[in-house]
């Protein structure tokens, strides 16, 4: 498990806690072209996106369905999103 930290509001992470841990399964993570991207960010020996979001679209590296309390928040989030 690891903490997110917000680079940038959006739906899904409403009502995330500045201490928010996530659960990862692998050290696969991408490094967007546009920065702006860039939702959250999480610490593993250096800082990486740990997720994306742009218009309707929240991709994340972490796994919301094994992320307990938290994950719960950000599915309820993502499925109460137009």
């Amino acid at each position: 498990m690891n903490t997110l930290e917000i680079q940038k509001p959006t739906p899904v992470l409403q009502g995330l806690s500045a201490d928010a841990m996530v659960y990862f399964v692998h050290s696969y993570y991408v490094v967007p072209e546009n920065p702006d991207l860039i939702a959250t960010t999480t610490e593993y020996g250096h800082s990486f996106a740990s997720s994306i979001a742009t218009g309707n679209v929240f991709a994340c590296q972490f796994h919301p369905e094994k992320s307990q309390a938290v994950g719960l928040l950000l599915l309820r989030n993502f499925a109460q999103c137009r």
